[in-house]
């Protein structure tokens, strides 16, 4: 495993002009929340063009879909809504073959509009790697509208501060 997981991933969303944000647990610990997280959790915007450029990055990347579909049917938005409506989908789960530790969920169901989440958007480096990350204070809220334990004690480690 890389010791540095992910980091291909994110230069490469963030070279092809992918609207998207680091959320969820790696957010919370660049946030600087003392916790351990293994995935990465993806905001995007749902647009088709982007969702079609969304795809084609993972693909290249190698992801594949943890789900019995094509990596391409996330790109529909048709085939999104009966995942989220009928089948209460909360993430698009992907993995890395050749590397068993590395998870990625898009996430589905947002609680705000992409241009709150890309207003609060904060940039954060890793090495050599800058990319965009769910802003504090959205991120609480996020986390406070998911309700699991360990999100709300995230969000209790995020606080009422911004930045």
């Amino acid at each position: 495993m890389s010791a540095r997981p992910y980091l291909g991933l994110l230069r490469a969303l963030v070279d092809a002009e992918i609207r998207f944000a680091v959320g969820g647990g790696f957010a919370a610990v660049l946030h600087g929340v003392p916790r351990m997280t293994f995935d990465l959790d993806l905001v995007v915007e749902l647009a088709d063009s982007n969702m079609r450029g969304l795809v084609t990055v993972l693909e290249s990347a190698g992801y594949v879909s943890r789900l019995p579909v094509p990596l391409l049917a996330l790109a529909d938005q048709a085939q999104r809504d009966v995942w989220t409506e009928q089948r209460n989908l909360i993430a698009f789960s992907l993995h890395h073959p050749q590397r068993p530790m590395e998870e990625v969920d898009i996430i589905l169901r947002v609680t705000e509009p992409w241009k709150t989440i890309e207003q609060s958007v904060v940039w954060r480096s890793v090495g050599e790697v800058r990319f965009p990350v769910v802003g504090r204070s959205l991120l609480r809220q996020m986390k406070l509208a998911a309700g699991r334990s360990k999100d709300l004690a995230d969000a209790a480690l995020l606080g009422d501060d911004d930045e």
